[in-house]
């Protein structure tokens, strides 16, 4: 098990001990946020693709309300849930976060029925203001993933989707989303999308 990643402030965090996973890198994490401010307090968060967390980690230090990671392999969901559950007044909050262990091409199919660990936060009742998704970069599924979310009925009509990915890669047009933003970071892009109905 490596520590040597950490969150914004300092704060260590543990990975796993191999070469599969690739946390979203301090300078990405310190732009996004710095970009998205304070419009993080208070919002409900989907982290899709979470592996070791980083993202959950600083969106639940940013002040989000809600926050759900889905990451379909078991020992790096433990170690998201064990990242989260280490974060500060976490004890006053574990029922704000829920960590599911699941195939995000699964678990964002619209007609899929969504279940949480916890059963504590109402999913039916839950939108999203912020959907992360950091699908692997050699991966082709990142549309894919887009437009089950866009199809799904878990986003707000402003809501915010953040695909990272690698700058090789440009997300197409499309009649669900609208591309507003596109920031470069080395080897990493982020791409930040609305649903066209909010235009």
């Amino acid at each position: 098990m490596k520590t040597n990643l950490r969150l914004i402030g300092g704060k260590r965090l543990q990975s796993p001990n191999n070469i599969y996973t690739r946390p979203t890198t301090l300078r990405v994490r310190e732009a996004l946020f710095n970009i998205l401010n304070n419009k993080v307090e208070n919002c409900n968060w989907l982290d899709l693709f979470s592996g070791t967390g980083a993202i959950s980690c600083e969106a639940y230090n940013h002040g989000a309300r809600k926050i759900i990671a889905i990451e379909k392999n078991k020992n790096n969901s433990k170690i998201c849930l064990k990242n989260l559950l280490s974060l500060q007044d976490i004890d006053n909050r574990k029922n704000d976060i829920d960590v599911i262990c699941k195939d995000v091409l699964t678990w964002t199919k619209p007609n899929y029925e969504r279940n949480l660990s916890s059963k504590i936060i109402d999913l039916n009742k839950l939108k999203f203001d912020f959907v992360y998704l950091d699908p692997p970069y050699n991966g082709n599924f990142h549309e894919l993933v887009l437009s089950q979310i866009f199809n799904c009925n878990f986003l707000k009509k402003d809501s915010t989707v953040i695909c990272e990915h690698s700058p090789n890669l440009i997300i197409k047009t499309s009649t669900l989303w609208e591309t507003i933003d596109v920031r470069d970071y080395g080897q990493s892009r982020l791409s930040f999308l609305i649903n066209v109905q909010h235009t």
